[in-house]
């Protein structure tokens, strides 16, 4: 890490996965690791970051759920020709759910670091993590690398250790 950082930024990046990715990856140089560094500290994208990759898991749940409930319904209206607000109540109080503790959960993660348009937008369905990605990283090409390079290197690091679960005998 480049010594011109001061002691709590030092302290800073040391909390931060992202910006311990930064300081170590042989892709930047020097300057660049500073200048990284005291993006992602000052405009607190390991927050951004963070909040990000856990509205995109919750999308991949989300939409797993919604894959099982919504046909689940259909078919269930089908065989007993039944069309009404009883059917349509789980996939309307899941949406409603889904919706309410993602505006919670971002305003609470975010508070002071996004506007209240960004947190609406972010809770959309299948979109807010993308959105906040691409919110606070088009602008920086240098920083967009990293993210992606990082964001590479978690998808890798967690694959690795899916694999290594399936891979485990059971003892018997």
């Amino acid at each position: 890490m480049e010594s011109n950082l001061s002691f709590q930024e030092k302290c800073d990046c040391a909390r931060s996965n992202f910006c311990q990715y930064v300081n170590q990856a042989d892709d930047f140089s020097s300057s660049e690791k500073t200048y990284l560094t005291k993006v992602i500290l000052n405009d607190n994208i390991s927050g951004i970051l963070y909040v990000s990759s856990v509205l995109a898991a919750w999308a991949f749940i989300a939409g797993l759920i919604d894959s099982i409930l919504f046909p689940g319904i259909i078919v269930y209206a089908i065989f007993h020709g039944v069309i009404d607000y009883k059917v349509l109540t789980p996939p309307i109080l899941f949406l409603v759910g889904n919706l309410l503790a993602k505006l919670i959960y971002i305003t609470i993660s975010l508070r002071g670091k996004v506007t209240s348009y960004d947190i609406l937008i972010s809770v959309l369905p299948y979109a807010g993590s993308a959105y906040l990605l691409r919110k606070f990283l088009i602008k920086d090409k240098l920083l967009s690398r990293a993210v992606y390079a990082f964001l590479k290197t978690r998808k890798l690091e967690i694959k690795k250790q899916v694999i290594e679960i399936f891979k485990r005998k059971p003892n018997h």
